[in-house]
């Protein structure tokens, strides 16, 4: 320890007389402690001299390597110190206990085989929903649509992110949802306090107030016997048509592509009122280049596949089998896109795609929330230096990505609302995404 000096006339001690002082401050067997009035002989092997002394300057309160037991503290059983029940019983047996009341957990959260895989079932509502009918911005009237996000949910992120880099902020209005299980019906998200749109437009209460899922009862009331509820899971992101009150869907990627087909009719009505057939093509957002549906469907399915379902099927696995073969995708895929990337700029194409704000998504969570809470391996980001530069450059060029997602409280979401992984409920340090981001 720092604390600790040594007499000038000999500086070093010899290898054998170090033994001898680690082995003086074992003899007790109750550890290592270092006493202010405690004068250590450290003798050397070449000149055995009584003047050699090693004393300790600090006092033991700073020194100790122990604490006071508190006067306050929980109260125990002590059964792991009294011998009864025996340890040989006592620990099989709790162990059964917990892993099957944790798995019993699981399986009421998510979908399982029979091996522990977790299974992404769908929970679709809505079926090949018609394109957005363009909105007129000198119209008075309520608004035609409602999208439901909430910020933990990488589902609402890559939306969120269309909305912002396709520029329909003002098109589509977004109600931001809470994640509070405890107060939600049903589901985990409530409804914020009515916005002064929703107010002024007169949007039917069950859209603006309580939870998700009235939301979802409300656009089902022609469907449902009175008094009957809905008995889906209350999914979000959730698009609804206000007007008539109905589901358009609640599928993130028909969502997507909804909003890029909107924001594309969208620019080609500005430009034939404008007379402006020549706007600058490099500074349009795509989502899906015409011609490159299919291919921009697969990329997705593929890095779907290794890691942005690959991360969850490592948290939500209920056995050892399960966990090990999406651990091999996680650490696949993170491979492949680290090379990919090295002589790409996108994941797909020479333009940002909705593949690319998918990603982006799920590379927001890895390392805080997915690598620790979901076990997903791999290690952090920065340590993939390709996909690091790509994220850096992806922000620099899209700087509206850093406002689509709040990091300390997506991350911690998972924390706090998955309690059967993380039972005490602590949340790790969460750095904001543009100190993650400058951290790569």
């Amino acid at each position: 320890p720092s604390s600790v000096t040594t007499n000038s006339a000999h500086p070093q001690t010899t290898h054998a007389s170090k033994s001898k002082w680690i082995q003086s401050q074992h003899c007790s067997g109750s550890g290592l402690s270092i006493r202010s009035s405690t004068i250590l002989h450290a003798t050397s092997d070449s000149n055995n001299n009584d003047n050699d002394v090693v004393s300790s300057s600090s006092s033991s309160s700073s020194t100790s390597l122990y604490e006071k037991i508190p006067s306050k503290k929980p109260w125990t059983f002590g059964i792991l110190t009294s011998g009864f029940p025996p340890q040989q019983i006592l620990v099989p047996v709790v162990k059964f206990v917990t892993f099957q009341v944790w798995r019993l957990m699981m399986n009421e959260l998510v979908t399982h085989d029979e091996d522990g895989r977790f299974i992404r079932e769908s929970f679709q509502a809505g079926n090949n929903p018609l394109p957005l009918d363009l909105t007129d911005a000198d119209d008075a009237a309520a608004p035609m649509y409602k999208l439901y996000m909430g910020n933990p949910c990488p589902w609402c992120h890559r939306v969120k992110a269309a909305i912002a880099l396709l520029d329909l902020e003002d098109d589509i209005p977004v109600t931001m949802l809470i994640d509070n299980a405890e107060k939600a019906s049903k589901g985990g998200w409530i409804l914020p306090k009515p916005s002064p749109e929703d107010t002024k437009h007169a949007i039917a209460d069950e859209l603006t107030t309580g939870d998700l899922a009235g939301v979802y009862n409300y656009c089902y009331r022609e469907i449902l016997e009175e008094g009957e509820r809905y008995k889906g899971r209350c999914t979000a992101p959730l698009l609804v048509d206000v007007r008539s009150g109905t589901i358009v869907t609640n599928e993130s990627n028909e969502i997507m592509v909804l909003l890029n087909d909107y924001a594309r009719r969208k620019r080609m009505m500005e430009q034939q009122q404008s007379g402006d057939d020549d706007a600058a093509a490099a500074d349009v957002v795509d989502l899906r280049p015409i011609g490159m549906d299919d291919e921009v469907d697969r990329v997705a399915k593929y890095w779907f596949d290794l890691l942005w379902n690959g991360s969850y099927r490592c948290g939500f696995s209920t056995s050892q089998i399960a966990y090990d073969e999406a651990a091999a995708d996680v650490l696949k895929g993170l491979d492949e896109m680290n090379t990919h990337l090295a002589s790409n700029s996108y994941l797909i194409g020479e333009s940002i795609t909705e593949v690319d704000l998918k990603n982006f998504a799920w590379v927001t969570r890895h390392d805080y929330a997915y690598t620790v809470i979901f076990k997903s391996p791999g290690g952090r980001i920065a340590q993939y230096p390709n996909i690091a530069s790509y994220v850096k450059r992806l922000v620099e060029k899209y700087p509206k990505l850093l406002d689509t997602v709040d990091m300390p409280d997506a991350c911690g979401s998972y924390y706090r609302q998955l309690f059967m992984l993380n039972f005490g409920r602590i949340v790790p340090y969460i750095p904001s995404v543009r100190e993650w981001v400058a951290g790569l």
